[in-house]
Formats: C-alpha cells, sequence, structure tokens
C-alpha cells in the first residue's frame, strides 16, 4: 500500500506523494511550525504524528509575499488548464480524460467540494465526485506552480480559520524512517533560494547614477549577451541620489542587511580615494553571495600624463589605483582632447590611511570626455561606428564583474 505524506487543509488531504514528501510544498512551511505528537491510541505501529502545521492566514501571507496573490494562481490556474491534455513529464496520465473541467467555474466547484467533504458523513454516492476531485487536485499540480495551486485551495477553503499541514507521519515508521529532528523544511527553502540565486540577474553597485547608467549602457555594446542577466543599481529612482564610495558603501550593506536572493558586486573607482573609504568594509566578512570590487588596472594608465599643481610638472605616471574614476575607462578617444593630447590627470592630497595620492580630470575634462563617450554610444546603437572607437576599458570592467566569483 506504501507510505505517503500529504498537504492536509482542515480535514482534507491532498498532494499525496508515496515514499517521499514534496520540497516544494516543505519549503512552504518554517521550523517553527514544525510538530511531534504521540499517538494516543493504536496505532499499527506509527511513532506518532510527525510534520508541519500553520493557519491557512499565515500561509496565505507567505505566500502573498512572494507575490502569489489569488489573482496570479488564477492565472496560472488558466495556463494550467490550456495544458489539460499533455502528459506531464515525470507524471502519470489523466486516467479519466474526459472529466477534464472545461473552464475555471468548475474546478472552483469541484475543489471547493472535496475541500468542504467530510467522509465519515458522506453519502455513499458522493464518493466518486471527491475520488474524481481529489484526482483533479494531484493532475493540476503537474501543470501549476505548487505555491499556486496551495494559494488555489487555501482560498477556496470552506473554513478559513482551519489549519494547514504537511503530515509526514507515515515516513517515519518502518520501511521509510525520516529523521524528526532533521529542519527538512529550512533544507527544502534554503534548495529553492539557491536555485533562484542561480536564475536571478547580477546586481551590480557602483559609486553612483552616472556610472551606473555609462557601464550598462557601454555594456550593451561590449557585451550585449549580458543585457538581462547583469543589471545595474538605479540611485536614479530616488530624489538627488548621492554619489561615492559611501553611497556604494550604504546600499551594499543594504543589500546584505535585506537578504536580497540576487547575487550582487559593488564595484568603485579604482582611485586613491575610493581604497582609502572601502578599507573598512573590505575588512569585513560578507556572504559568499556578493563581491567588492574595483575597476581594473588598465595597460593605458600605466604611463599617463599627470600634472602636479604643487610643482607645476607635468609627467607620465602610473595611475592605476590613484586616478582611476570611471571617465579613465571611457577609451582613449573619449579622453583625447581637441589637439589630439591625452586630457592630464591632476594630483591632489595624499591619502592618510592607504599612503596612495589622489588624482583626478578636471572636472571640465570629466565632462568632455562623457560628452564623447555618448557620441560614440549614439553612433554604435545607430549602428554607424566609425570603427576605430575604444571599448577597452569598459570592456575590462565587465570582464571583471564576470570573473567576480571564480
Amino acid at each position: 500500500m506504501g507510505h505517503y505524506s500529504y498537504l492536509e487543509i482542515g480535514t482534507a488531504k491532498a498532494l499525496l506523494c508515496r515514499e517521499s514528501y514534496y520540497p516544494d510544498v516543505a519549503a512552504l512551511f518554517v521550523e517553527n511550525d514544525c510538530y511531534r505528537r504521540k499517538e494516543t491510541g493504536e496505532d499499527c505501529g506509527a511513532e506518532g504524528q510527525y510534520g508541519y502545521e500553520t493557519s491557512i492566514r499565515e500561509m496565505s501571507q507567505r505566500l502573498e509575499m512572494q507575490g502569489i496573490t489569488p489573482s496570479v494562481a488564477l492565472a496560472d490556474l488558466a495556463e494550467g488548464l490550456g495544458k489539460w491534455t499533455e502528459r506531464p513529464a515525470g507524471g502519470e496520465a489523466l486516467q479519466n480524460p474526459e472529466l477534464a473541467p472545461p473552464d475555471i467555474a468548475q474546478v472552483e466547484r469541484d475543489v471547493r467540494f472535496y475541500l468542504s467533504s467530510d467522509l465519515e458523513t458522506l453519502p455513499y454516492s458522493e464518493f466518486g465526485r471527491v475520488s474524481d476531485s481529489g484526482a483533479l487536485i494531484d493532475y493540476l499540480h503537474w501543470h501549476m506552480d505548487t505555491r499556486s495551486l496551495v494559494r488555489l485551495l487555501l482560498h477556496w477553503a470552506p473554513d478559513q480559520n482551519a489549519r494547514i499541514a504537511l503530515d509526514l507521519s507515515e515516513l517515519t515508521g518502518c520501511c521509510v524512517e525520516l529523521d524528526p529532528t532533521t529542519p527538512y523544511a529550512s533544507q527544502a527553502r534554503a534548495e529553492q533560494l539557491a536555485v533562484a540565486t542561480t536564475n536571478l540577474p547580477l546586481v551590480v553597485i557602483t559609486e553612483g547614477s552616472t556610472d551606473a547608467r555609462l557601464l550598462s549602457e557601454g555594456m550593451k555594446v561590449t557585451h550585449p549577451h549580458l543585457v538581462g542577466f547583469l543589471r545595474f543599481f538605479d540611485y536614479s529612482a530616488g530624489s538627488r541620489p548621492p554619489g561615492g564610495a559611501d553611497a556604494l558603501t550604504e546600499v551594499f550593506k543594504a543589500f546584505v542587511a535585506a537578504g536580497i536572493g540576487n547575487r550582487f558586486v559593488a564595484i568603485a573607482d579604482n582611485d586613491a580615494a575610493a581604497h582609502e573609504k572601502l578599507l573598512a568594509l573590505k575588512k569585513n566578512r560578507w556572504p559568499p553571495k556578493c563581491r567588492i570590487l574595483h575597476y581594473p588596472a588598465l595597460p593605458m594608465l600605466q604611463a599617463y600624463p599627470t600634472y602636479d599643481p604643487a610643482t607645476g610638472t607635468s609627467t607620465p605616471a602610473d595611475v592605476n589605483g590613484q586616478a582611476g574614476s570611471l571617465e579613465m575607462y571611457l577609451g582613449q578617444d573619449a579622453l583625447t582632447d581637441t589637439n589630439g593630447d591625452l586630457m592630464p590627470v591632476h594630483w591632489k592630497a595624499v591619502q592618510p590611511k592607504t599612503g596612495l595620492r589622489q588624482g583626478a580630470l578636471r572636472e571640465p575634462d570629466k565632462r568632455a570626455a562623457q560628452k564623447r563617450f555618448k557620441a560614440k554610444l549614439k553612433a554604435a546603437r545607430s549602428g554607424q561606428p566609425a570603427g576605430t572607437e575604444d571599448w577597452s576599458g569598459i570592456s575590462a570592467i565587465i570582464d571583471s564583474i564576470v570573473r567576480a566569483f571564480q
């Protein structure tokens, strides 16, 4: 006959699983829902009642938090009914296809009837309908998201004050032995989240809205195959968004505190100021789903023109790690002025903790570099690039993000 786990809503049993349990059903519960009760009467050798239990109200709220509203569940049902005659992968064919309901209203009537039926007082003439309705629910499980199906069962339950339980009692006796001390719900949820994490786009946090916008647009040219798989955090969604390494740090910490499902990367300028400000952040141990990076070193920046206002001298210098703001990665063509010369980095103060000297382009030069970069973006989008554009800096940044978790 076998041993089964099942979902119990009030007194009705649904989603029977032989010799095991459905992990996506277990993932709907939490360990605080776990119950273990000894049988008070003769129980044919079972060790007692064991499973997970909560209220319909609490379970409904959990599903709402995942976006599974009654309307979403009904839409999923409609899609599932459209696949009614298909044999589900890994599932059994419908034994009596003519019982397939013609519309959602019929499904609702049958499910409501099933959930409200008391087998102890049910007339014998109704047992066939109950059996067909139970088979209907099981068959729908193959064609719907489990959460949507459970949401409809809860929505149509006759007693909204009833309990919903995953009964694992039959799996603790002979032949099938679950360890009641094992956190099965937590394990199922962790596995579910792990799968979700791999499917969600990688989120990249930059120092501000300008960096995010230019990198996002540049990626469409250098790495168009990553569009939809890599997303830059949009600072512009708020009013007067802050910028700099401080803003990056705050967003990074907020992501960690919120426990967002996406993997995420914080990538800062490769200059002295950013290295100084991120020292403390990089010393902490963070979850494995996140990384802290700086823009990578570029060969072009190893001997870049610099100007020291303190001495009035101009000399080539390696500005990697000291003056690597995003503008320095927009390409040699964007950094070249109207005279054909590279716009020089101007040296500023030495950072006290790292001993690195901060450098940067003058503000008019930054704006000029961004303007030239936007012009070549426009040309690339229109399909009329000059063919001599330098995308090496943007490409290097995106490549470093791709390698972040290697």
